[in-house]
């Protein structure tokens, strides 16, 4: 069985390239030590189609099915189970996760996988960097870590930074809808703005957080909910979203406060 972490983007600037693998983004992240468990088994079946199962159903996964495809797997009757330890759509890169996941169980060079669960995303417009910062902390057995982002696409140059420090991540929200905000032009003028100046200097996590709340209050990817959450935090805390969805990440020097005051508004997970 396979695993691949989840990815929480703190900052990005879209960079759109005719060709996918080219195509990407810029920015810093956080690598989580949970996200996608997978197994691909050969099942007796009528049908060559290759089928997802989740929670013992079987789900629509374009992007996934999409990456193997890639990889020369299109049309074997392959089964494939995934398990998610986070939610998807709340930004935490499970699309891009799934993907990869399912690539490594069919084929063990990383580079492949990375290849081609990044141009899946990419085509269905799930994702931008997420496959490229997860493959930084595999490649590097790093997690939980910070990975920046220096070039778009699949062969971009990154850091990677070891997270030192404990810190929480509230799921929260409904999640927002990737592929609209990263399809609209208006958006993507906004965003790219925003992520202009950026410097990742000293990376750390307290650093990385507060660098991703000035980009999220720069770029407007914020709502109500998440205007009251940032409000309820207490003093000396420093909190932002996983884009592009609706979770918290954040961090205090008295994590307990921290944690009782982000309760009420989702499930906290300590990392």
């Amino acid at each position: 069985m396979s695993f691949v972490p989840g990815h929480i983007s703190l900052t990005f600037s879209i960079w759109p390239n005719k060709n996918p693998l080219a195509m990407g983004s810029i920015g810093m992240g956080v690598v989580l030590p949970q996200g996608v468990h997978c197994a691909v088994v050969k099942e007796e079946s009528d049908t060559d189609e290759n089928i997802i199962i989740r929670k013992g159903k079987r789900i629509d996964d374009p992007v996934t099915l999409r990456a193997i495809e890639l990889l020369g797997f299109n049309n074997k009757g392959l089964t494939i189970y995934l398990r998610h330890d986070l939610p998807l759509g709340s930004g935490f890169g499970i699309s891009g996760a799934s993907a990869l996941a399912a690539c490594l169980e069919l084929e063990k060079d990383l580079d492949l996988c990375v290849k081609a669960a990044h141009q899946a995303e990419i085509e269905f417009k799930t994702g931008l960097g997420d496959v490229i910062a997860i493959a930084t902390s595999l490649k590097n057995h790093m997690s939980p870590s910070i990975v920046v982002r220096h070039e778009p696409g699949y062969s971009g140059q990154t850091s990677i930074y070891p997270i030192n420090e404990k810190f929480i991540v509230c799921i929260s929200g409904l999640g927002r809808e990737t592929s609209e905000i990263i399809s609209d032009n208006e958006w993507v003028e906004i965003i790219n703005s925003a992520a202009l100046g950026i410097q990742f200097n000293e990376v750390s996590i307290r650093s990385a957080i507060k660098i991703g709340r000035l980009f999220t209050e720069k770029s407007g990817l914020i709502n109500k909910n998440i205007s009251e959450i940032f409000d309820s935090t207490p003093i000396g805390s420093v909190c932002t979203v996983a884009h592009l969805g609706t979770s918290i990440i954040a961090i205090s020097d008295d994590l307990l406060k921290l944690s009782e005051s982000l309760e009420k508004f989702g499930e906290i997970r300590k990392y």
